[in-house]
């Protein structure tokens, strides 16, 4: 029997993630969409999407025959819409099946690695990390817990994300550069240096935008 696949988060990355996962036929073979959850009850799906929005994550009661993937943009938010159902033992599924993953990289609980992504040798993805279209991860890249790595962004040998980051589609980072944790890397941005928690980073080279 098919599992019963739930995204959780209905908005843009969430019908990115439907969209992704109803054109794979050997996800398919294993799994049926069963629905969104959100929290935005008036929420308005497109009409030809069939995945109903069947509550939110905040009170929504997982039953045995059902796995869930993460689909909220932003890092905190994810966290907090995952915490009551990681708290009721909710299993949650991976996606790496059109992505480029070496053979050494260690792949967490609840990762999507959108198609066209480059997982390099040695690199770790922590639980619940988002990575987007035609990212490329350098060898030895660690990122950490609820990331979120936007499109067509590279990060080189040996960075270190840590957990909470958001990194905006198309920035670089030098090698063995360490974000810190809950930090916010802006859109196009090169990243020549450490950065460190909770701040924001935008520019080339990054400065501190936001601390």
């Amino acid at each position: 029997m098919r599992k019963k696949l739930i995204i959780v988060g209905a908005g843009g990355l969430g019908r990115i993630v439907h969209d992704v996962l109803s054109h794979d036929a050997a996800f398919a073979e294993t799994f049926v969409l069963h629905g969104f959850l959100d929290t935005r009850a008036d929420l308005q799906l497109p009409a030809e999407m069939t995945c109903p929005l069947l509550g939110s994550p905040l009170t929504y009661r997982p039953q045995p025959a059902e796995v869930f993937i993460p689909a909220a943009g932003d890092p905190q938010w994810r966290r907090d819409l995952l915490a009551p159902l990681i708290a009721q033992g909710a299993a949650f599924h991976s996606y790496t099946r059109q992505a480029s993953v070496a053979a050494r990289a260690r792949i967490g609980t609840g990762v999507f690695l959108t198609p066209g992504a480059v997982v390099s040798t040695d690199c770790t993805i922590g639980d619940f990390s988002y990575v987007d279209t035609y990212v490329v991860l350098g060898h030895d890249v660690h990122i950490g817990e609820h990331c979120t790595v936007g499109a067509m962004s590279f990060l080189a040998g040996s960075v270190r994300v840590e957990g909470g980051v958001a990194i905006h589609p198309r920035a670089t980072i030098a090698k063995g550069v360490t974000i810190g944790h809950g930090a916010t890397v802006g859109i196009g941005s090169v990243v020549l240096k450490d950065v460190p928690a909770h701040v924001t980073v935008f520019g080339n080279p990054a400065r501190t935008i936001y601390a």
